[in-house]
C-alpha cells in the first residue's frame, strides 16, 4: 500500500471506529486536511584558488563574483545554487472529543499524521515523522474543581508546557483558583519525549536522560480592578541527578479609569537570569483612537541540557509606542507603532570596530472596507538591529461575494541584509488566495503564490529565480456540537 494510501486509510479508520471507541452520548470529530507545494534552491559550500582573486581582505572580487579569502588559507569560499528542488508533504489533523461518560466526564484526543506525496522528503521539517499524538487526555469537572490526566498541555506564564501527567485546578473561592500539574516532560510543540530522534536531528547533544516536570499557578482576584497570578515550575532528570530547568513567573492587571495597566516577569531560579520584565500602559486617547506605551527587558532562556547557555546569552532593553485608530462605522482602521531597544554588553569585539548595540522598529498597517463584499489590507515593517537588518511590506484586496467564501490578492515584497555575510537581497512576489464553504461542516480553502528572489553582492553561481508555492486546506467535522462552553480557570490544554 502506497504512503498516500496509507494516510487516507488511518483518517478513514479513525472516523469509523472513534464513536465507538468512545461509547459516549455525545462526540465531534473535527479534522484538517493539508497538502503543501514548495519549491527550494540548495546551495553547496565551493572555493577557488585564491590566487584568482583581486583586492585584499576577507572579501574579494573573483570570477565568479565576491568571495571569501580568510587570513592565511589559500583557498576563497563562496556559496554556488545546486538544482531546483520541492516537496510536497500531506498532513493530516485529527480531534475527537466525546462526552456523556459520566458526571463532568469527558475525552479528547489530538492525532497528526505525516506523508510526503513527492519531491525530496528532507526538505519539510517532521515530514518523515509519520505520526505524533498532540493530546489525549480524560477530564472530570467538578463545580469545585477540574482534573485532567493523560497528553496534554497548557499555557501560561512560563510559555507553552507539554507533558504525560494529571492537572488539577481547584477553585478555593469566587476569586482564588490553584493549580497543580505533574508529569513525564515533552518537547515544547511536538509533545514527543527529549530523548528520542526529534531533538537529536536539531541538536548534537541532546539530553541523555528524560525528565519529570511538576508546577503549580495561583490566581487571585483581589477586586474587580486588580488581579494577579504567581507560577512555580521544576523540571528534573528522571534519575534525580541534576536540574533541568526551575522557574517561577508573576503577572498582574490593574484598571484604575480607563487605563489598564500590566506587568509580568520571569526569572530563571536555575541560572539566576530575569528572562523577561515587561510593564505596559494602555488607554483610549480620543474618540477611536488607543495607545499604549511599553517598557521590557528580555534574556532569552535555555534549560541547563542544552550547551546554548554556556554561551551566556546577553539580553536587551526596549521601549515601545502603539496607537490604533477606528473609524466610527469600523470601515477603517489604522496602526502605527515603534520600539526602540539597547543590548547588554557583549564583553567582545574590538575597540576600532565596535559591535553594533542597538536596533529599532517601526510597524505600520491599515485595513479599509472599501465596500460591504471588499476589504483591503497593507502593512510595512522595518527592523534594524545587529547584524541584520529586514523590511518587509505587504498589500492585499479581498472580496467577499457570499457569508463564508472570499477570494484575495496579496502582493508581497521583502529585503534582508545581513552584515556578517556577502550577500544581500529582496524578495518580491504574489498569491491568489480562496476559501468557501461546500456544504454543512466541510470547507475548503487554498493558495497559490509565485516569488521572485533577486540576490546582490553575491557570487555569479548563486542564480536569482522563482519560487512556486501552493497550499490546499480541506476542513470538515462529523458529530454533534455541544456548542460554547463558559472557560475554566485551567489553562487551555487544547490545541488551538
Amino acid at each position: 500500500m502506497s504512503r498516500s494510501r496509507a494516510l487516507i486509510a488511518a483518517a478513514s479508520a479513525t472516523l469509523v471506529c472513534a464513536p465507538m471507541l468512545l461509547g459516549a452520548q455525545g462526540y465531534r470529530i473535527t479534522g484538517v486536511s493539508l497538502a503543501t507545494f514548495v519549491e527550494l534552491r540548495p546551495v553547496a559550500s565551493d572555493s577557488i584558488a585564491d590566487s584568482l582573486a583581486t583586492g585584499t581582505g576577507l572579501v574579494r572580487e573573483s570570477p565568479v563574483g565576491l568571495v571569501r579569502c580568510p587570513e592565511g588559507q589559500t583557498r576563497c569560499y563562496f556559496y554556488r545554487s545546486l538544482d531546483r528542488s520541492y516537496t510536497v508533504p500531506l498532513v493530516q489533523d485529527v480531534e475527537v472529543t466525546g462526552w456523556g461518560l459520566g458526571q463532568g466526564v469527558s475525552v479528547y484526543a489530538h492525532v497528526r499524521a505525516h506523508v510526503n506525496a513527492g519531491g525530496v522528503s528532507q526538505l519539510w521539517t517532521r515530514e518523515d515523522d509519520r505520526f505524533n499524538a498532540l493530546a489525549a487526555y480524560v477530564e472530570v469537572d467538578r463545580p469545585r474543581w477540574l482534573a485532567r490526566a493523560g497528553r496534554q498541555w497548557l499555557t501560561s506564564q512560563l510559555g507553552m508546557t507539554n507533558f504525560d501527567g494529571v492537572a488539577l485546578n481547584v477553585r478555593a473561592t469566587p476569586r482564588l483558583g490553584l493549580e497543580a500539574y505533574a508529569g513525564s516532560s515533552l518537547i515544547q510543540g511536538l509533545s514527543e519525549r527529549g530523548t528520542g530522534g526529534a531533538l537529536a536531528a536539531a541538536e548534537v547533544l541532546p539530553p541523555d536522560v528524560g525528565g519529570a516536570l511538576f508546577g503549580g499557578v495561583a490566581r487571585w482576584r483581589t477586586t474587580d480592578a486588580l488581579s494577579m497570578s504567581v507560577e512555580y515550575q521544576r523540571e528534573i532528570r528522571n534519575d534525580r541527578a541534576g536540574v533541568v530547568a526551575e522557574r517561577v513567573a508573576f503577572d498582574g492587571a490593574y484598571v484604575v479609569g480607563l487605563t489598564s495597566v500590566t506587568a509580568e516577569a520571569q526569572v530563571d531560579l536555575a541560572s539566576t537570569a530575569v528572562n523577561e520584565l515587561r510593564l505596559r500602559a494602555t488607554r483610549p486617547l480620543l474618540p477611536g483612537l488607543s495607545g499604549s506605551v511599553e517598557a521590557m527587558h528580555v534574556t532569552p532562556f535555555f534549560p541547563l541540557w542544552t550547551i546554548w547557555g554556556v554561551f551566556a546569552p546577553v539580553g536587551f532593553n526596549e521601549a515601545r509606542a502603539d496607537a490604533v485608530w477606528r473609524s466610527a462605522n469600523t470601515n477603517v482602521s489604522l496602526a502605527l507603532g515603534g520600539g526602540y531597544r539597547r543590548y547588554q554588553d557583549t564583553h567582545t569585539g574590538v575597540g576600532f570596530l565596535p559591535l553594533r548595540d542597538d536596533g529599532w522598529t517601526v510597524v505600520a498597517g491599515g485595513t479599509w472596507r472599501a465596500r460591504p463584499a471588499w476589504d483591503l489590507a497593507a502593512s510595512y515593517r522595518r527592523d534594524i538591529g545587529f547584524g541584520a537588518s529586514k523590511s518587509d511590506g505587504n498589500a492585499g484586496v479581498r472580496w467577499h461575494p457570499t457569508d463564508g467564501a472570499w477570494v484575495g490578492v496579496t502582493g508581497t515584497v521583502l529585503q534582508n541584509i545581513y552584515e556578517f555575510r556577502v550577500a544581500n537581497g529582496y524578495l518580491v512576489g504574489g498569491s491568489l488566495e480562496a476559501a468557501v464553504p461546500l456544504r454543512g461542516d466541510l470547507r475548503l480553502s487554498g493558495i497559490v503564490g509565485l516569488y521572485r528572489q533577486i540576490a546582490a553582492n553575491t557570487p555569479a553561481t548563486t542564480v536569482n529565480w522563482s519560487q512556486r508555492r501552493a497550499l490546499i486546506r480541506l476542513e470538515w467535522a462529523v458529530g454533534a456540537d455541544p456548542g460554547m462552553r463558559a472557560p475554566t480557570p485551567l489553562p487551555s490544554a487544547t490545541p488551538p
